[in-house]
């Protein structure tokens, strides 16, 4: 049977809670044995460490369930613990093992790209393609002195890679038209799922309060924050009963939207700011509002997944995949998502009345499943070995 070598050194160097982490979490827990063995693996003191996918999972999942500042603390903790119980394998030994060679993260560590381009020379080799990119959304990156050429590097192997798994066909249309990756390689796309979340019973609207519109993401130009909020504060000037709750980390890009969103937060218009939350508040914070908002341009978008899965229906507008997979099924595309639109937006769904009928639309079930996407990756991964 084929043996895919999954690198993991990203992860185990950065594991920050992310989008992409809970790819590489849902990646290693529904692993199909039956289509590939797998070595997770990274390197540790001059050699690679290996964990099958049932070990993978256990070690990634230590950061979703942290609220350690610097998350590397649990997961190299965790490391230590099972060192000797896991094999350690040389570089030679570890291309003997394998088949195949799957990055899933984007990575611009040095060490992680030149280890691409070696297994390049002996395996067939893969990369799951995320997000959007320097050329699609240039406001989305800053790139730190010394980062650049690193970055450069990881686009050209995206653009390259004997075989490619994109998270969304926006993904898939971006990497093949800006990266100009050849049409004739192998590149397909896989969903990510949402059903990591229980299936949740609709929690019926409340006549005597004010309808709770919540925010999930980072403060990131391209996910329109301050659009977001300048509707907002326009829809209440004109009276809506309703409130807003932004979770999710400042812009790195831009300190102006940083700023803005924390005056907004201070004036009293019905705002709040969270950018500190664990798993456990952000569930909490789902489950307790009457809709998600999300508008701008997404990669994908696995918070949609999750408020539909616990019976929160969605407004969107702009660039959203996963949304755009659930229209009908509780979603609702607003539109191009200009300030008077997702003013719309919030002026119509503070109506008790048009909430409830677009809640009626959520369908927890059409949710895509991690285990297709699973499917999807190893497939093809190990089309072209």
């Amino acid at each position: 049977m084929t043996t895919v070598g999954v690198d993991i050194e990203q992860f185990v160097v950065d594991p920050y809670g992310s989008g992409i982490q809970r790819v590489l979490q849902y990646l290693a827990r529904e692993w199909p044995l039956d289509l590939a063995d797998a070595i997770f693996t990274f390197p540790w003191d001059g050699e690679y460490l290996v964990f099958n996918p049932e070990q993978a999972a256990d070690l990634i999942d230590i950061a979703f369930e942290s609220r350690f500042e610097d998350l590397r603390v649990p997961v190299h903790a965790a490391i230590a613990n099972v060192e000797g119980a896991v094999p350690r394998l040389s570089l030679d030994d570890l291309v003997l093992r394998i088949d195949a060679w799957l990055l899933p993260e984007v990575s611009y560590l040095p060490s992680v790209l030149a280890r691409f381009e070696t297994m390049d020379t002996v395996l067939p080799t893969a990369m799951i393609g995320y997000d959007a990119l320097p050329m699609t959304e240039p406001a989305n990156y800053r790139f730190p002195p010394g980062v650049a050429a690193n970055a450069s590097e990881y686009f050209r192997l995206l653009a390259s890679t004997g075989a490619l798994i994109c998270i969304s066909e926006y993904s898939r249309q971006a990497i093949t038209n800006r990266l100009r990756r050849n049409p004739e390689l192998s590149t397909s796309v896989a969903h990510p799922g949402g059903d990591h979340v229980p299936i949740a019973a609709v929690r019926p609207v409340r006549n005597d309060a004010p309808v709770r519109f919540l925010r999930l993401g980072t403060m990131e130009e391209r996910k329109m924050p301050l659009e977001i909020l300048r509707a907002f504060r326009e829809a209440r000037h004109d009276g809506i009963d309703a409130r807003l709750t932004y979770v999710g980390g400042r812009s790195s890009s831009y300190e102006w939207i940083n700023a803005e969103v924390e005056q907004a937060s201070r004036e009293e218009i019905g705002f709040t700011w969270i950018s500190d939350a664990s798993d456990d508040d952000v569930s909490r914070l789902v489950n307790e509002c009457d809709a998600l908002v999300s508008f701008g341009t997404e990669g994908y978008g696995i918070p949609v997944l999750e408020a539909i899965r616990r019976g929160r229906p969605v407004l969107f507008g702009g660039i959203q995949p996963a949304a755009e997979l659930m229209v009908g099924q509780g979603a609702l595309n607003c539109g191009a998502p200009s300030v008077g639109a997702i003013r719309d937006a919030f002026t119509s769904h503070s109506k008790k009345s048009e909430l409830r009928k677009l809640q009626s639309t959520c369908d927890p079930r059409a949710v895509p499943m991690w285990t297709d996407f699973a499917r999807s990756v190893v497939q093809g991964t190990i089309a072209s070995s």
